[in-house]
């Protein structure tokens, strides 16, 4: 086991949610407290007058937060805050950050004099901030939080600079929201706990929380970005400071060298971007305390690529997108896994679940069109975030690690300019919103048409015939939820028109879908469905045999019951 104790010295935790301004984070998420980690560790950077021994030392924290990253997510022992000790949100207005100063102060006119009383605080505009908090008193331990990583142990020469680290963390989110960390011998009994749900079992009334991956810390680094913004700064002055020409052109030749363009006074420094965290966890209460849901062999935590450019296009045009997504995702994956491809060695389809591809359409409101807001990637369960990352890494971001653009060619269409959305789920759309499609549920209804596993030996087209298509296609369905793990439903409807509005019809022509498209020519039925459970399940919810290229997939219908 490994642990780490938090305490609120105050307390009082002041940290904003990252949905919404207007409401204090608690617990706090295992992202947040890393990256308080990690903060502390950059802000005590030893320098040359320290020695050996300190940078030694520094380089060895590092390292722990190197093997922290690798950890599976951590439960949390916590308090309950009850809800009159969450503070009532004040709106106040603070003076901003000093944009304007020049970086030439020698340079500014007198007639531009009267800029500078701007840097001043009684002069600076100010800005609209709210400051959420939640009060956790002083007594019985209610200011203290531990994460524990129960299947973890930290190797015996990291204990030493892990020790260290933990304790020069002195705020977790504001600044007003002092701690002291430590690395915990062992969890106390907490009046709240939550774990990390297994990806095999499903389970309602989760809480999602950000949390640490593989690569995490390099991301941090890219975005901070501190080694091209200080060699900036220090190519800059040695340009301005040099004495000469040889030793001007000396210093303007380095300048060139590592930032690929020619030095001029105008230029602006690299820039420095906010954290983003790209992943989260469900955690739930004890499992005795739970209440269990089924779930298919798809993870609930979906990919999510949002549409940046491109022209407008309908679920319709589902197969063009998929293919042209897929074709982007494998090229230059001729070693990639099974998992990933979904072909064995010798061009053979996968045994086992896939990498499933689907699009996230405007659909089910009551001005819902259709159109395509952008991609999503469904992994299958048993394949690890490491894993996941390790393949994909080449397509989603660049080589210093800032998210790059997924182009995808779709002929006469143009292109379409994708990017992982990495926005808080309040601040971008229902579509794009991963609960959309995941969220337990009892009734889910197609968007896409299903593709019939197999042909239906009757007629639909008969009426002698009719109903026993009927009950042949709803047999052909039970199995298909079977396929990926699901529970038979108790009922299943059938229809050429979605349950959802927005949606197109299950057969080409004017607001239809398109056949899906085989290898060999030859088109299977598709229908849509509505299906009834007798308990909750949690998505995403693919059935068919169009469910790794787009077709198939449903969404819950109407409010879940949690």
């Amino acid at each position: 086991m490994f642990a780490l104790g938090i305490e609120f010295l105050t307390g009082t935790a002041v940290m904003t949610s990252a949905d919404t301004r207007d409401t204090a984070e608690w617990p706090p998420h295992p992202a947040r407290v890393f990256m308080a980690l990690v903060a502390a560790h950059y802000e005590t950077h030893p320098v040359i007058d320290d020695g050996r021994e300190a940078f030694a030392e520094w380089s060895e924290e590092r390292l722990c937060l190197e093997w922290l990253e690798e950890q599976s997510a951590p439960a949390l022992a916590y308090s309950e805050v009850p809800k009159e000790h969450r503070r009532t949100v004040v709106k106040v207005y603070v003076p901003v950050n000093d944009t304007g100063l020049s970086s030439r102060p020698a340079s500014v006119k007198a007639s531009e004099m009267r800029y500078a009383l701007g840097v001043m605080p009684a002069f600076r505009s100010r800005q609209e901030r709210t400051f959420p908090a939640v009060g956790l008193g002083l007594e019985n331990q209610r200011n203290c939080v531990h994460l524990v990583w129960n299947n973890a142990e930290l190797p015996p020469v990291l204990q030493p600079a892990f020790k260290r680290l933990a304790a020069k963390v002195v705020r977790i989110g504001h600044s007003s929201s002092l701690t002291s960390v430590w690395v915990a011998e062992q969890s106390p009994l907490p009046q709240m706990a939550l774990f990390p749900s297994e990806p095999s079992k499903g389970s309602r009334g989760g809480m999602k929380l950000r949390s640490i991956a593989p690569g995490f810390l390099a991301d941090l680094d890219q975005r901070f970005n501190a080694s091209d913004i200080d060699a900036f700064f220090e190519l800059s002055q040695k340009i301005q400071t040099a004495t000469g020409a040889a030793a001007k052109k000396t210093a303007k030749a380095a300048f060139k060298e590592r930032f690929n363009e020619d030095w001029a006074a105008t230029l602006s420094a690299p820039v420095r971007r906010l954290p983003s965290v790209g992943t989260s966890q469900t955690y739930t209460p004890p499992v005795d305390d739970a209440l269990p849901c089924a779930s298919s062999v798809f993870d609930p935590e979906l990919l999510v690529l949002t549409k940046l450019d491109g022209r407008v296009l309908g679920l319709e045009s589902t197969n063009m997108l998929v293919e042209a997504l897929r074709g982007t995702l494998l090229t230059g994956s001729e070693t990639a896994p099974p998992w990933f491809t979904g072909h064995r060695e010798h061009g053979e389809p996968a045994a086992a679940p896939h990498l499933a591809v689907l699009p996230l359409a405007f659909v089910g409101g009551e001005y819902a069109d259709g159109h395509v807001l952008g991609m999503a990637l469904a992994f299958p369960k048993a394949v690890s975030s490491k894993e996941r990352a390790g393949q994909l890494k080449r397509v989603l971001f660049d080589a210093d690690g800032a998210d790059k653009d997924v182009i995808l060619k779709l002929g006469r269409h143009g292109t379409w300019k994708l990017q992982r959305e990495d926005r808080a789920p309040r601040s971008r759309p229902l579509s794009l919103c991963s609960e959309t499609w995941t969220e337990a549920s009892t009734i889910w209804a197609s968007v896409t048409p299903v593709v019939l596993d197999r042909h239906p030996k009757f007629d639909p087209a008969d009426p002698k015939e009719r109903e026993a298509w009927r009950r042949e296609v709803t047999e052909i369905i039970r199995t298909s939820c079977a396929n990926i793990g699901l529970p038979c439903p108790a009922s299943i409807d059938l229809d050429r028109t979605s349950w959802h509005r927005g949606a197109p019809r299950a057969r080409p022509g004017p607001n239809g879908m398109p056949w899906l498209s085989s290898k060999t020519g030859n088109s299977r039925q598709q229908v849509h469905v509505l299906l009834h459970f007798d308990s909750e399940v949690e998505g995403p919810v693919l059935i068919g045999a169009g469910r790794y290229r787009g077709y198939g997939v449903c969404k819950p219908l109407g409010l879940p019951p949690s």
